[in-house]
């Protein structure tokens, strides 16, 4: 069966395929104009769902980059702090190593104790450092509120929690950005062990030192005290006492060699103290051992300076100074161990950054493979279809002249 085809049919089509072109060109031209193989998601539409996910991830990195490097600054702010706070600790300790001297005159003295009410100021200024925000550094969490302050006795309190304040630096990864100031500041562990002394009781010429005291037993909270007595032969002898339950639990000849070692041979007991002395120890000798496994740093600067107002020639204070070197010394290893903290969040920072940065390089290629137009296969198409569009103008001018009345 032969269809007749109308004249009206051929002037359609060719309108339609000249349509047709016209558009191809024209997309032709916007894909070479804005480098965009899609234009709508209709163009491509499994490409642009692949193409969508890269976009999130490309916006979550940039969310990771501006995370890090308000970490790096809130980081770099602490690390300053630590490091200013190690300054001021080594500073302190040549003042009071400087006190110890026998030499040193009431009125040497007196100028170092304004040196140390100084550094005390100064060190209470570093605890309470802010950073670029306001924020008080160490506070933990309650980083809105002054983290140390005074009471009405002058002993400083810690107003902050035990809390690291965090930055997301990945999509499972936390970097802390700060340090509670009471594990900074106020907990620092013990030079001695589990005790500390406090040496009211030395005589006149003592030079008594504690070197350690320890205990097995994690839950003895008692206090002990140690009293050292002539044994009426050039010697001494020891007196262990329990003050908190006002008994003496042990007494014997001092070995300087073996310190005062004292187990409870009471059924269920679990004490085991060691206590170990050295210096030149005097008859009627006291020293008594507090509980405490951490000191705070202000403690120890309070104490150098109420020291140093004591007369020179005292064996507490010059027992007592000691301590505070010890004190110090522990304290200085302690804020660096802080400030190396500090350090690894800081390389951490660091190797996430240069991840992102090639994952984020390894995203735009495969959304640029994509949605990025090919050009030289875009001048092609463009080249083709603008001679199919001529071709089809050409064939259109022709079939727009068939009419009978041109051969009447």
């Amino acid at each position: 069966m032969i269809n007749r085809v109308a004249t009206f049919t051929q002037y359609q089509n060719l309108t339609s395929n000249l349509m047709r072109k016209q558009g191809q060109i024209n997309v032709t031209n916007e894909q070479l104009a804005t480098g965009k193989r899609m234009q709508t998601a209709g163009d491509d539409p499994v490409a642009s769902v692949s193409t969508q996910n890269y976009k999130q991830q490309l916006v979550q990195f940039e969310q990771f980059q501006k995370s890090i490097t308000l970490a790096g600054n809130r980081l770099n702010s602490l690390e300053t702090a630590l490091t200013d706070a190690e300054g001021q600790i080594d500073l302190t300790k040549q003042r009071v190593i400087g006190m110890i001297n026998g030499a040193m005159t009431g009125d040497d003295r007196g100028a170092f104790t304004f040196e140390l009410e100084t550094m005390y100021d100064s060190m209470l200024d570093l605890a309470n450092s802010q950073d670029e925000g306001g924020n008080f550094m160490f506070a933990g969490n309650q980083f809105n509120n002054k983290p140390f302050v005074a009471d009405a006795s002058g002993t400083i309190k810690y107003m902050g929690d035990d809390g690291h304040r965090e930055a997301r630096i990945d999509t499972s990864v936390f970097v802390q950005t700060s340090q509670p100031g009471e594990q900074v500041f106020m907990g620092i562990e013990n030079p001695y062990g589990d005790y500390r002394p406090n040496f009211a009781g030395l005589q006149s010429g003592s030079t008594l030192n504690v070197q350690s005291a320890t205990n097995k037993d994690p839950n003895d909270t008692n206090e002990y005290r140690v009293a050292f007595v002539d044994n009426g032969n050039g010697g001494l002898n020891y007196e262990l006492y329990d003050d908190t339950n006002g008994v003496q639990l042990a007494t014997g000849a001092y070995d300087a060699t073996k310190g005062i070692q004292y187990k409870d041979a009471t059924a269920g007991s679990a004490i085991d103290l060691d206590f170990q002395f050295d210096g030149d120890i005097k008859p009627d000798d006291e020293v008594s051992l507090n509980p405490g496994k951490t000191f705070s740093l202000f403690d120890t600067i309070k104490s150098a300076i109420d020291y140093s107002q004591y007369s020179t020639s005292s064996a507490e204070a010059q027992a007592g100074l000691q301590q505070t070197i010890d004190d110090l010394t522990a304290a200085y290893v302690h804020m660096n161990q802080r400030r190396s903290e500090v350090g690894v969040g800081l390389k951490q920072l660091d190797t996430f950054e240069e991840q992102h940065k090639d994952f984020e390089l390894a995203v735009n290629n495969a959304k640029g493979s994509l949605e990025d137009i090919d050009y030289s296969k875009a001048v092609i198409d463009m080249n083709q279809n603008m001679v199919a569009m001529q071709a089809s103008q050409a064939a259109f001018n022709k079939t727009k002249e068939l009419s009978l009345f041109n051969y009447l």
